[in-house]
């Protein structure tokens, strides 16, 4: 892991749930009020066995600007989660309205994520990973945290690259188990 002994020294400390002095919501109600939650769609790729291999994830934010930093989570025992421990690299799409077959695809539970011939439009001009053909940005990035936490993979990432589609479509959005896209509101200025 590429974190510096200072990046890891400010990391704060999880508690443990036997330390927290309230009872945790059932799983079930805590699933159902994240559904509510409408989050932009991206697939993280990377190289698995030597072919391009993707996720869906809705799990991705802003980690900050300058430097160019994003965060997600991802499943500590998934190929994904694997590739970025041993590699550091990995590419993120942002996808477009139109990616929302390959995103179910790639989000299938239980299933292999390799990526389609047709879905992959090259590699990342700096460091090669895998890039999605129609997304709106590519991004290729460097992992500079990885933290354990439970079952998941928290990741810290400086994004080294962007390739930007100039397509006007808009952006792929996940909410209540849907795919959807974004609409302007009629009184948001152009």
């Amino acid at each position: 892991m590429p974190a510096t002994d200072t990046m890891v020294e400010n990391l704060p400390r999880l508690r443990t749930p036997a330390s927290c002095e309230f009872v945790p919501i059932p799983a079930a109600d805590f699933a159902r009020s994240m559904r509510m939650l409408a989050s932009g769609v991206v697939i993280v790729t990377s190289m698995v066995e030597g072919q391009p291999w993707g996720v869906t994830l809705s799990s991705l934010s802003s980690f900050s600007a300058n430097p160019a930093r994003i965060a997600f989570s991802i499943a500590k025992y998934t190929a994904t989660a694997q590739s970025i421990a041993e590699s550091g690299e990995f590419g993120v799409a942002i996808l477009s309205a139109g990616g929302a077959d390959l995103a179910a695809r790639q989000a299938a539970p239980g299933q292999p994520k390799f990526l389609a011939a047709e879905a992959v439009s090259g590699g990342g001009p700096l460091l090669g990973v895998p890039a999605i053909a129609g997304a709106l940005h590519n991004l290729e990035c460097k992992s500079v945290v990885e933290v354990e936490v439970l079952d998941h993979l928290l990741i810290v990432a400086d994004v080294v690259s962007a390739t930007t589609n100039t397509s006007e479509e808009s952006g792929l959005v996940f909410f209540n188990q849907l795919f959807g896209s974004f609409f302007q509101h009629q009184g948001d200025k152009a």
